[in-house]
């Protein structure tokens, strides 16, 4: 193996300690939502996510009607592979 391997493996397990130590301090919920065509998913994710960021009282959702959501907000798509859902556009 060459020094290159090693470094860029090094490099890899560092980033996962990091990734592993962020998630620790700032957990992180990723969504997955599916569904028939034309079954109301865009209209979900979009009232959820506004109703998430404007801080509005969700008294069905457990985590917010306990106090354990403390903020949220929108973060670039880190897997450009990944199409980012356009949630603005959908307002």
């Amino acid at each position: 193996m060459s020094i290159t391997t090693y470094t860029q493996a090094a490099g890899d397990a560092f980033r996962s300690i990091g990734d592993f130590a962020t998630g620790l301090v700032t957990p992180a919920v990723k969504l997955g939502v599916t569904g028939l065509a034309r079954s109301g998913k865009t209209v979900f994710i979009t009232a959820l996510v506004h109703n998430l960021i404007a801080g509005a009282r969700l008294p069905f959702f457990d985590a917010a009607a306990q106090g354990r959501v403390v903020r949220a907000y929108l973060e670039p798509q880190p897997d450009e592979i990944v199409p980012r859902f356009e949630y603005e556009k959908h307002l």
